[in-house]
């Protein structure tokens, strides 16, 4: 389908707006050429706004720096030596590389040569329906018929799917990754592509975890998770990307139907495979997850089957103020999942009491001896205050400690006497 003009379509101007045009035409003043490639055309063509471009040109990195220079483009070389020159333009950054093919690839790395061949670098990529290409005029450049798989809601590899995965393994998750974005039917995976997968698995051994965390964020949070879950285990990837028999598929898969899944964050939903929080540290750390991240896992897996107001309300009181942002952003996560906005709003409006005693007052005002006997007595106080719905005033907190410390000093009874 190369040669049809898409320069119709809707979001046309998201892809080729002011800055991505200037580009286009300085490379093309040079004898250049530039074009939007992969996940942008997909999505246009979806009639998806694209969230980010890439841009793929016939010019060597070289090249690509003497056209911004003669054109008073600021650029910075993210990625130099492997092709990729990043362009800003009214503080918007936009990477343009050089065509590439792979000459050695080992399943995680590739060894690539540079080529004027738009057809070349296409077939190198993973997938039909990342692999078109689009020109400024318009003219879409469809060499493996991405376009009727995307219509067709079919996700096929370029060419042999073996070769494919055997160039990067990470593909197997991806390709799981784009079932769920793009299919129709949840039990429709392509065979060939399903029998590849099972002779070339134990590749995913080779890939670093936090690329893997990176694909399996889009699928547990993506359509048809409980199905390409099952179907991943059913091929024994699990094990393969330390996924232990503890991850519950049914409980992840049971909270989708309450969640908001457009605005959710993927650890939130991922939580919810884990009955103890031990086994979600695990995984946490092999997969290289950030510390918001973890901080949002632990708070779920500890909280998530309690509703009441007070218990919530007692939590932010006790959280110190420093860390306070931490709980407001995972309880939020935690009513997103269960699409309890009463609850969040009600959270959210309410002022934080302050307990109105410090531990150095109790020493004064109840008469406490230094040691470990204020900390004890500090947090019956704070209970207490929080028992009454935190309306107690500072002097009915110490009379309140004043009687239990003389209760504690009080001499009992022998039992033999």
């Amino acid at each position: 389908m190369s040669g049809t003009n898409v320069s119709g379509l809707v979001h046309w101007n998201v892809l080729f707006n002011d800055n991505t045009q200037r580009i286009c035409k300085e490379f093309g003043d040079h004898g250049y050429e530039v074009r939007i490639v992969g996940g942008a055309v997909r999505d246009l063509l979806r009639g998806v706004a694209p969230k980010d471009v890439d841009m793929a040109t016939n010019a060597t990195p070289d090249q690509i720096v003497e056209v911004c220079k003669g054109a008073e483009i600021k650029h910075i070389l993210t990625g130099f030596e492997h092709g990729t020159v990043t362009l800003m333009l009214d503080g918007t950054p936009y990477e343009v590389t050089t065509l590439r093919v792979d000459k050695e690839t080992d399943g995680r790395h590739a060894k690539v040569e540079y080529t004027t061949d738009f057809e070349a670098d296409a077939a190198r990529r993973d997938l039909t329906i990342n692999a078109m290409s689009v020109r400024i005029d318009g003219t879409l450049f469809d060499y493996f018929d991405g376009r009727n798989h995307l219509e067709e809601r079919r996700v096929l590899f370029v060419g042999e799917p073996a070769e494919r995965i055997k160039e990067d393994y990470l593909r197997i998750l991806r390709y799981f990754r784009f079932y769920g974005r793009i299919s129709q039917k949840d039990d429709e995976f392509d065979e060939k592509t399903i029998e590849a997968i099972k002779l070339h698995k134990d590749g995913l051994k080779k890939i670093s975890r936090e690329r893997i965390w990176l694909e399996m964020k889009q699928v547990v949070v993506g359509r048809f998770a409980e199905t390409i879950l099952t179907k991943m285990k059913d091929l024994d990837l699990f094990y393969l990307i330390n996924l232990k028999h503890t991850f519950r598929i049914d409980t992840l898969c049971k909270q989708h139907s309450l969640a908001d899944l457009d605005v959710i964050q993927p650890v939130t939903m991922l939580s919810y495979a884990f009955d103890h929080h031990g086994d979600f540290t695990k995984l946490r750390r092999d997969w290289k997850m950030s510390m918001d991240e973890d901080f949002i896992g632990q708070f779920l897996i500890r909280h998530r089957h309690r509703s009441e107001i007070k218990h919530f309300q007692d939590l932010l009181v006790d959280t110190p103020k420093h860390c306070r942002h931490k709980f407001h952003m995972a309880f939020k996560e935690l009513c997103l999942s269960r699409a309890d906005k009463g609850l969040l709003e009600t959270i959210e409006k309410w002022t934080v009491p302050e307990f109105p005693l410090r531990g150095d007052q109790l020493i004064k005002e109840v008469g406490l001896p230094k040691g470990p006997l204020v900390s004890k007595y500090f947090t019956l106080g704070k209970a207490r205050w929080k028992d009454h719905q935190y309306s107690m005033e500072k002097e009915e907190v110490i009379e309140f400690l004043k009687g239990e410390y003389e209760k504690s000093k009080a001499p009992t009874a022998d039992p033999e006497s």
